[in-house]
């Protein structure tokens, strides 16, 4: 499954070699980003200020970045995910839950 246009991918490996060096390749770094960027869209969706959809795309990116460094091959972690997820969610259905 292809989950990036190449142009999309290129642009990611740039800013992840960028991220890198500024950083000095601390994935904790990239991983208290990420905690802090939840919180945030947590605050914006819930005052309705529409940066939340900004600070999401960031989170993606920081995602990314963590696959990147991380040498993940993207589109097997989407192939393994996305059926899990479909697993999970139509379980939740049949069972009249939601999340």
């Amino acid at each position: 499954m292809l989950t990036l246009h190449n142009e999309f991918r290129n642009k990611l490996q740039q800013i992840t070699e960028l991220s890198s060096r500024v950083n000095n390749n601390d994935k904790q770094k990239i991983l208290d980003m990420m905690k802090e960027h939840v919180q945030e869209i947590q605050e914006l969706y819930s005052e309705n200020n529409d940066h939340w959809a900004i600070e999401t795309a960031d989170l993606v990116v920081l995602c990314y970045e963590l696959f990147i460094m991380e040498d993940m091959d993207i589109d097997d972690v989407f192939t393994k995910c996305l059926p899990r997820f479909d697993k999970k969610l139509t379980k939740l259905a049949e069972e009249g839950k939601s999340t």
